[in-house]
């Protein structure tokens, strides 16, 4: 398992014309310390490793619900010095009545 230090990025950029998509990745990728937790924390016990449950990573995620607004996200995150780690973006999204997204390095 890989040690996430607090240092590495972990800023993400989730692009998609579908809310519950983005409240998905939030729920998964940062998930509180909750009771319901109890069997990933039984797991962790049983195989010694970290519980997601308590791993203390923290993820900042951003979203954009059309391509174009992700494009000025990730160029204004580039201009700050603080770029995305990753970005997931539904390419099936439509803007102007085509299929439009291209992933270039900024």
């Amino acid at each position: 398992m890989k040690n996430f230090n607090s240092t590495r990025n972990h800023r993400i950029l989730v692009i998609d014309d579908n809310r519950a998509v983005h409240d998905d990745f939030r729920k998964i990728l940062n998930c509180a310390k909750r009771p319901n937790n109890d069997l990933a924390d039984l797991e962790a016990a049983l195989f010694a490793t970290r519980s997601p449950s308590t791993s203390g990573i923290h993820f900042e995620i951003d979203s954009a619900f059309q391509g174009e607004e992700g494009l000025a996200l990730v160029k204004r995150a580039v201009e700050a010095g603080e770029p995305y780690e990753i970005a997931f973006v539904d390419v099936r999204s439509v803007t102007r009545g085509c299929y439009t997204f291209r992933i270039e390095r900024i």
